[in-house]
């Protein structure tokens, strides 16, 4: 066990009583709240002194809400990057085993209230075998943190054969199955029976066995550069100290880290000219997809990036660029090999520097084994799942060396077009093993440029098998290959068509594309070799974004008329884009664009297009402005330089922006007179007929696109099947200014509520509206309304931001209302999501809980129902990122790729996902 950790008064532990293996006099127990955990982290596993006295705790596991324990002798910052030491999965009607490591593989059922189901427990034992040792039955299976469980210990080896009956809740289960399945059983002579022949160990490292987990556990702090070089004395001082103890594969990695040239510095020594400070590097375990590492690293200036890994560089950050990326490559190399050893059942790690490093030159070589087959393409139809398919098989290549990429699609999604920022020979490995000498010796110049091309080679490869299989739709698939990066610098331009990849991939399956230049020989390829077998820069065949990938969808949604598909305009209520603008002078801007363009060839082609403008248009006011302008040309008050007076004509129809932009002028400057001008302009704005409701007409102000569709998702009571129109800004930002401005006065409240009533009418799925009514409630002591408000804010909410002031003054708001549990749960979730309140909703937690006597902390899943029985929306920000998700598909499937781009960007910012960032990309550059 490692030091004590003391515990807070209001940590929340729970003791465990009975516990098959439990030592006489022991007392254990587990923390769900009260020390740092990871994210998804459930609790901790710990031992106390005595059942009335748990304010120290000895730490021995870590528990995640995914069926996975850890052990360990601390608190942890961040998931282990190593198998679990227990893992319960669920296995359906069969026995099949899921992949661990992977969040999608929790207890967590689709199911019934009623169903129950089968799971597994398994151990892994200390030589990195696994072992089933116990059945488990799952019951009321709605969510992981709310199921039941039981289970039966059925390793007949395994000390006093027990089942436990009585149903536990998930904490309770896991930290129970951890003690006697690990903890305790080590303490014991038991050894699991194993499935192959070789003896194994009893849980722990005996002395000579390598422990791969410990490798993986000093990567996992938040230092890179101090990890690599734990990595590296610990290990090197382990075989100075036992020599036996050596393996080639931990050798391997150190020789890697060692070429990479960061051992012995930090981030603060990696400094260059220009950057406002070194890199910093976080290490990713990208378990999604790649399940590979990902070095996370930028240099930034005060205004721009000049170094972000991929396609951004510059000559001051490139030689510090290498030296991360041959560190991230030696990581990749060593997991892939361990990785595969583990699959192939020899995980005895009893392998030679040599073996080690012939295996790990494999999978550089042999880049293509993974490439899917083109034969047999994917049913990804339109032109989002296409999209996605593709970013999702990018993110998903295990390539020793990473290779960021980019991609656009043509309008018709028949053919793609990839960059590849391949690496160049100084950010791969400089150095290999040779027997002969028994020590690893730096390549020669031939062998380094013959590896750099041939993994260029094999990536085009990879990227085009990856295209074809996505979708049947695609015929040709363009690549150019960038060194390091370099746009200025492209050492292959390929062109493939489905079916000579498809015969070259079905007649070198088994090699995999063992002569990979041969294979591009066969396709419109080009590429130059030069001195010591490297490529020399060639002319590309294509560009992102031109030629047959230049796009000509419609730009500005105000004027966008593209028809949307019916499921768009069931979730959206609207038949194409510009009924979903947000600017009420948007077409205006277009007739302003028109005019201006008109004028500048002459006076006589403005009147003529305003003439044109009037004819054609059915909006009254529209023609109104082109009648005033054609008699102010006429009359000569308006010339051949008259642009500003015209765009003013069309873009303030109604005469209110002089009037809002010294009223904001006033406010910037704290000047009282504010007030008096946003009445004015209040009343002003309230009395234009144009912005009436009628029976067929309603109008809205929407602060952006995506606070447009979920009106379409949260306020059809309001809409009651009314046309949609924008407002003109200046009407609703008169009353909001009011509402905030009043506010910072208790005499003000009365009027800042009405305003704020107003803005709610006016702007229903706005966030603010309602946090501003918050405000006021706040300021006239009306809690109770102020929690109605901040819970309405919560149901439109689209930020995380938003999302994170309302639990912010909910909790406040609880607290002064005497539900301090609803309090804490707010503050946490507060914290929880990272908004810029957070660390106002930590001080003011721990006010309140040092305050209120007896006052406990609650699990997640006790929070949860807390806040739901108070009718607080916990999963609205979820849902509506999911709706905007939904609704970008749509849109972008009928072509209307501006606005479901905006809205796939918001949904990822609540639901990540890797591959949605790239697609978002491509589907950019086309724009």
């Amino acid at each position: 066990m490692g030091s004590p950790v003391k515990l807070g008064f209001f940590a929340k532990r729970d003791v465990l009583r009975c516990v098959p293996l439990m030592p006489s006099g022991a007392t254990y127990g587990y923390i769900s709240s009260g020390l740092a955990m990871p994210k998804g982290g459930a609790c901790y596993v710990a031992a106390f002194d005595n059942p009335t006295n748990t304010s120290k705790a000895h730490i021995v596991a870590y528990i995640d809400w995914f069926g996975r324990a850890y052990s360990c002798d601390e608190p942890l910052a961040q998931e282990p990057l190593r198998d679990p030491d227990l893992v319960v999965y669920t296995c359906g009607n069969n026995t099949e085993s899921m992949d661990v490591g992977k969040e999608n593989n929790t207890v967590l059922l689709d199911g019934n209230d009623d169903a129950t189901s089968p799971a597994r427990l398994d151990v892994f034992l200390g030589d990195g075998s696994r072992r089933t040792v116990a059945e488990v039955r799952v019951a009321n299976v709605d969510n992981t943190r709310k199921a039941e469980f039981s289970y039966t210990a059925i390793d007949d080896s395994f000390p006093g054969k027990f089942e436990v009956a009585n149903p536990t809740r998930y904490l309770e289960f896991m930290s129970t199955a951890y003690l006697a399945f690990v903890e305790f059983a080590r303490c014991t002579e038991w050894e699991p029976i194993s499935t192959s022949d070789d003896s194994v160990t009893n849980g722990t490292v005996p002395n000579g066995a390598f422990d791969l987990a410990a490798i993986f556990s000093r990567f996992q702090q938040s230092d890179f550069f101090d990890a690599i070089n734990r990595e590296v004395l610990e290990a090197e001082t382990s075989w100075t100290e036992n020599p036996e103890r050596a393996r080639g594969i931990e050798r391997f990695l150190v020789n890697g880290l060692r070429d990479s040239g960061l051992v012995g510095i930090s981030a603060d020594t990696l400094t260059v000219e220009g950057a406002a400070e070194g890199p910093n590097a976080r290490l990713i375990r990208t378990s999604r997809y790649s399940n590979l590492f990902f070095l996370d690293f930028v240099y930034n200036t005060q205004t721009e990036c000049l170094e972000d890994g991929a396609f951004t560089s510059c000559d001051a950050t490139r030689d510090m660029r290498h030296k991360l990326l041959r560190a991230e490559g030696a990581l990749n190399r060593f997991l892939m090999v361990s990785n595969f050893l583990e699959s192939e059942e020899d995980d005895t790690f009893e392998q030679t520097e040599e073996e080690i490093s012939k295996l790990a030159d494999s999978f550089v070589e042999y880049l293509c084994v993974q490439a899917p087959d083109p034969n047999s393409p994917l049913e990804a139809k339109g032109r989002w799942d296409t999209h996605v398919t593709i970013a999702q098989a990018g993110e998903l290549w295990r390539a020793p060396y990473r290779i960021p990429y980019e991609f656009c699609l043509n309008e018709a999604c028949t053919e793609v077009g990839f960059d590849l920022a391949v690496p160049c020979k100084s950010t791969m490995a400089q150095t290999h093993w040779d027997d002969d000498v028994d020590d690893y010796l730096p390549y020669t110049p031939i062998e380094s440029s013959t590896i750099e091309s041939r993994y260029a080679a094999h990536a085009a490869l990879l990227a085009a098998s990856s295209a074809f299989h996505a979708s049947a739709s695609i015929e040709k698939v363009y690549v150019n290959c960038l060194r390091d990066g370099n746009k200025e610098d492209i050492v292959i331009s390929v062109e493939f068509d489905r079916k000579t990849l498809c015969d070259a991939y079905s007649a070198s399956k088994a090699n995999s594309f063992s002569e990979p230049f041969e294979t591009l020989s066969r396709f419109n390829a080009r590429f130059k070799f030069e001195g010591d077998n490297g490529l020399c820069n060639i002319e590309k065949l294509f560009s992102l974004g031109k030629g047959d990938f230049k796009s000509s969808f419609e730009r500005l949604v105000a004027i966008d008329t593209t028809l949307f598909n019916e499921k768009a305009r069931d979730m959206l209520h609207v038949d194409y884009p510009m009924r979903m603008s947000i600017f009420e002078d948007g077409q205006r801007r277009a007739y302003a664009d028109e005019v201006s363009a008109a004028l500048d060839v002459g006076v006589e082609n403005a009147e003529l297009a305003l003439k044109q403008i009037h004819d054609r248009t059915e909006d009254l006011l529209v023609r109104d402005i082109c009648t005033r302008l054609l008699a102010a040309f006429s009359e000569g008050a308006l010339g051949e330089t008259s642009f500003l007076e015209v765009k003013e004509a069309f873009m303030d129809a109604y005469g209110l922006k002089p009037a809002m932009m010294r009223a904001s002028s006033l406010m910037r400057d704290d000047d009282p007179a504010a007030i008096g001008l946003l009445e004015e302009l209040a009343a002003q704005g309230d009395a234009i007929d144009g912005f009436n409701d009628t029976s067929r007409v309603c109008y809205r102000y929407f602060d952006s696109y995506e606070t447009r569709a979920i009106y379409a998702k949260r306020c059809l009571d309001d809409a009651k099947g009314r046309i949609v129109n924008p407002l003109a800004d200046e009407v609703f930002l008169a009353h909001d200014s009011l509402a905030q401005e009043l506010t910072t006065t208790i005499t003000g409240a009365d009027e800042a509520l009405r305003h704020a009533q107003r803005c709610i009418e006016l702007s229903p799925a706005r966030a603010y509206s309602y946090l501003r009514a918050a405000r006021a409630y706040f300021m006239k002591d009306d809690y109770e309304n102020e929690v109605k408000m901040c819970c309405k804010a919560l149901e439109v909410t689209w930020r995380a931001d938003d999302a994170g002031l309302a639990f912010y003054w909910l909790a406040y708001s609880f607290w002064k209302l005497e539900k301090y549990d609803a309090a804490v749960a707010c503050y946490k979730r507060c914290s929880m999501l990272n908004s810029y309140m957070a660390s106002e909703a930590k001080t003011e937690l721990d006010e309140l809980l040092s305050s209120v006597k007896g006052l406990k902390r609650h699990s997640v899943e006790e929070d949860e129902a807390i806040l739901e029985a108070h009718g607080v929306p916990l999963n609205a920000l979820t849902e509506n990122a999911e709706f905007l998700l939904a609704a970008a598909k749509e849109t972008i499937d009928s072509s209307a790729v501006s606005l479901g781009c905006i809205f796939a960007a918001a949904g990822v910012r609540i639901l990540r996902d890797d591959a949605i960032v790239p697609a978002l990309r491509a589907l950019n550059v086309t724009m």
